[in-house]
């Protein structure tokens, strides 16, 4: 199979597609109707999110050079503790779901199903074939901010599904600066594994809380918490991307200082 070189105009092609599995996925599975976010990750295993996180995987598979794209572990190992922050965030998110009461056993194993989906679709489209796209064509901080804000305007979309676009667009907001600080780790771990555990439990936390609330929501503080978490985030990614320059991550990640 002849290998991929990552080009910014074939991310964003591969984007396209993702973006048509994922959300013309979804759209087939559930029809026309409006239904929030919690209400599709624990209404059965998403097909669109499946569709797209195959796809995602045979692009950044397809890499001539997957260490660059972040399929590889850590390197080195131990630059996965730069990880701390958004995952103590996620810890404690998952305290609060659980302090707020789980939902049915069998709908918790479709939301946990469901949200690995989508965080290992996304941080392979987004983390790993987009950024190292841009990468290819652009200096780091302008091809970390540019695929962040891609990511947040995707999440923008969700208002179509949800008829909420207020919700969605503090959603998109509070997206691109998680993606600042996912980029950042991507980058500075030169994996995306790190970030596909902690974008996973970051939206299992948040799926179940809300899938345990009332049917107005109103019993879940999780979300509103969840928004008081990104801003630190972002600029502990910003923190870390300091030390980064040029068009390519460091050969190893440095040390905090």
């Amino acid at each position: 199979m002849k290998r991929l070189h990552l080009s910014a105009p074939l991310a964003l092609a591969a984007l396209a597609v993702w973006l048509v599995l994922t959300f013309g996925g979804q759209w087939l599975q559930s029809g026309i109707r409006q239904h929030s976010l919690a209400d599709a990750a624990g209404g059965g295993i998403g097909v669109g999110w499946l569709l797209a996180a195959a796809f995602a995987a045979v692009v950044a598979l397809a890499s001539h050079n997957r260490r660059a794209v972040g399929l590889l572990a850590p390197a080195p190992m131990k630059s996965a503790r730069l990880v701390w922050l958004p995952l103590l965030y996620a810890v404690l998110m998952l305290l609060v779901a659980w302090a707020d009461g789980w939902p049915a056993r069998g709908v918790l194993v479709v939301v946990a199903c469901n949200t690995a989906l989508v965080a290992l679709s996304e941080e392979l489209m987004f983390r790993a074939v987009l950024l190292q796209g841009f990468l290819d064509r652009f200096a780091i901080w302008p091809a970390v901010f540019m695929s962040s804000a891609v990511f947040g305007a995707v999440h923008a979309a969700n208002g179509i599904a949800s008829g909420d676009a207020g919700a969605a667009l503090v959603q998109s907001a509070s997206a691109f600066l998680q993606g600042l600080a996912y980029a950042a780790i991507r980058l500075r771990t030169r994996s995306i594994w790190p970030m596909v555990l902690v974008h996973g439990l970051w939206d299992f936390s948040l799926m179940s809380s809300m899938l345990s609330a009332s049917p107005d929501k109103q019993n879940s503080v999780l979300p509103y918490a969840a928004l008081f978490a990104v801003l630190p985030m972002c600029l502990y990614g910003l923190y870390l991307m300091r030390a980064l320059r040029g068009h390519a991550a460091p050969v190893s990640a440095p040390q905090l200082t």
